[in-house]
């Protein structure tokens, strides 16, 4: 018997939706299978025909997101020949925005502290092709100024999908180039009329 691709998917969706419901209210550790099931309104069977444990449907939505992003990152914002932070940075929002319900959990205080280096590896080849220096520093110096981008970038991040009353993209990317990049508001804010 073949399965409807489309019934087959939410019930994917529905389940992985239930445990999301549970997943930003409590630990991992404290989530049943039950309870997704429960949840949803599909039996035991049923969610093992789609996942093996809790801990699959956790790493399911964190590669659902992080592929998104990685795609993001590397068909599009790796193919260019600079940076363009503004660009870039509100591509990367957009992208966090659409997410923002997982992202939220994944990137707070309660959620996997894998996923943030996750987020980091993801964004890194964007700093070591157009803001990282090449030469003259060590790499050790280069390795602790990498950090410290990739560190801001993702608190960045976490505290704007954190905060209910967001900033708009533009706002949000232009206090980042005003406060963190200075050079770069000057150029942002004459090509903006700011």
């Amino acid at each position: 018997m073949n399965k409807n691709p489309q019934v087959t998917e939410q019930t994917r969706e529905n389940l992985r939706e239930a445990f999301w419901d549970l997943y930003a209210d409590r630990p991992l550790d404290k989530i049943t299978v039950r309870e997704i099931t429960d949840r949803a309104g599909y039996n035991r069977a049923t969610f093992y025909l789609y996942y093996h444990d809790v801990y699959d449907v956790l790493e399911q939505v964190e590669d659902m997101v992080m592929g998104s992003i990685e795609s993001l990152v590397n068909d599009r914002l790796m193919r260019g020949e600079s940076l363009d932070f503004t660009d870039h940075m509100g591509t990367i929002l957009q992208m966090a925005q659409q997410y923002s319900s997982y992202i939220a959990v994944l990137l707070g205080e309660s959620g996997d502290p894998a996923f943030a280096n996750r987020f980091k590896e993801v964004i890194k080849p964007l700093l070591g092709r157009f803001v990282l220096p090449s030469e003259g520093v060590s790499k050790a110096e280069g390795h602790i100024i990498e950090e410290f981008y990739l560190s801001g970038i993702v608190a960045a991040v976490q505290a704007w999908i954190a905060d209910g009353n967001r900033l708009p993209i533009d706002q949000f990317v232009y206090l980042i180039l005003r406060t963190a990049l200075p050079g770069s508001a000057d150029a942002t804010s004459r090509a903006s009329g700011r």
